[in-house]
């Protein structure tokens, strides 16, 4: 069913005509800081490791890490990594995969992996604790997605996934060749995407690897752990459409899988659903059989870039490129809010959007700053 394809016509209707005879629409606006944006993080505090109190944390397009209050977007501390390349010498492939620098927080520190090396800061002060090279940094690299956890800090470089003591930085354990940039980590395992094919998955204590599934190729984006079970998209090769797979994340065995999807981006999973975006289709899976649960109609964003989409806690967020959010409820798809901007921004710089949500907040982060929507808990 389409719940909520009523959105997706103002997108297309008369071209961007639209947009001058609309209303104001504003979502719940918590705050906004336009000198900010890139990737954004959500983790558990400095020395909160039940996640009780969360630290918000943005890479930004000028090359500086900062962490800021969740609640009313006040700077804590910013640590220049190293400027980014600018926009105009990035190619078609890079700016679709590029923003600020690829960052993960937990354990009380803060990874950045940029083109200098790894960078670990401490998550409460911004102090550097430590670096190490990264000697082979390529293209590739704008999709790392290092982790966190278990007292070790992980990423992936020169085909090999890289252990670190997230304290001091001594390498723990490096795996054999193969490993891509994106990975997972849940538990005591870690897993990534192959390189050229095929998912691993390697004890995070001592590196060994636990398994290997070849049946799923072209996987370019990080696999998501939910419920002892791996999720992830495949590209189906020399076709417009990717298929889904579910994974057991004990054995690697294949749960089920979906095939004939639209092309899409990253997958989010909560609720037991498996959520994916492509173009101005909201797709959510059923977790345990893969079966379609509902499909929505979504704007597509009239700017330059890519939208994003993530799900948390009963509902499904969906920023575009134009600036405006749209939220769902993840049980129905039936639309929440939206809002939008003042003005449109599509002839702006090239832009992709980043996502984070907690509880009913979600964070957006991109080219035209940071932006917190939605209700945070009572202090």
């Amino acid at each position: 069913m389409s719940a909520a394809g009523g959105l997706g016509a103002l997108a297309v209707a008369g071209g961007v005509g639209w947009w001058a005879r609309r209303g104001d629409v504003r979502g719940p606006r918590l705050w906004s800081s336009p000198d900010l944006g890139g990737r954004v993080v959500l983790a558990a505090g400095p020395g909160d490791p039940a996640g009780q109190q969360q630290a918000l944390f943005a890479s930004g397009y000028d090359g500086s890490v900062r962490s800021l209050d969740p609640r009313t977007g006040a700077v804590r501390w910013s640590r220049a990594v190293g400027a980014a390349p600018p926009v105009d010498a990035l190619d078609g492939w890079q700016l679709a995969n590029s923003g600020g620098w690829p960052l993960a927080s937990g354990d009380g520190v803060v990874c950045v992996v940029s083109t200098s090396g790894v960078h670990v800061l401490d998550a409460a002060s911004g102090e550097p604790r430590w670096e190490a090279p990264l000697p082979d940094w390529d293209e590739s690299a704008w999709q790392q997605q290092p982790v966190v956890g278990g007292g070790s800090v992980f990423t992936a470089h020169g085909t090999s996934l890289h252990c670190h003591d997230a304290a001091s930085g001594a390498l723990r354990w490096s795996s054999d060749p193969g490993a891509s940039g994106v990975l997972a980590l849940a538990g005591d395992t870690v897993y990534t995407a192959g390189r050229y094919g095929g998912v691993l998955a390697f004890d995070a204590r001592g590196g060994e690897r636990r398994w290997a599934q070849d049946a799923v190729a072209a996987v370019g984006d990080a696999p998501v752990v939910h419920q002892g079970v791996v999720h992830l998209r495949q590209t189906d090769p020399g076709a417009a459409s990717s298929t889904v797979f579910a994974l057991d994340a004990a054995t690697g065995r294949v749960l089920w899988q979906r095939g004939r999807l639209p092309v899409a981006g990253p997958l989010s999973v909560a609720d037991r659903s498996v959520c994916l975006l492509s173009g101005d289709r909201l797709t959510t899976l059923d977790t345990r059989t893969g079966d379609t649960l509902w499909t929505a109609n979504v704007p597509m964003g009239l700017g330059r870039g890519m939208s994003s989409m993530t799900a948390a806690d009963g509902s499904v967020y969906v920023g575009t490129n134009d600036d405006r959010l749209f939220a769902f409820d993840l049980a129905t798809g039936r639309p929440r809010w939206r809002d939008e901007p003042e003005r449109l921004t599509g002839g702006t710089e090239y832009t992709k959007v980043f996502l984070a949500a907690t509880g009913s907040a979600v964070f957006r982060g991109s080219r035209t700053g940071l932006h917190a929507l939605g209700a945070l808990p009572s202090a």
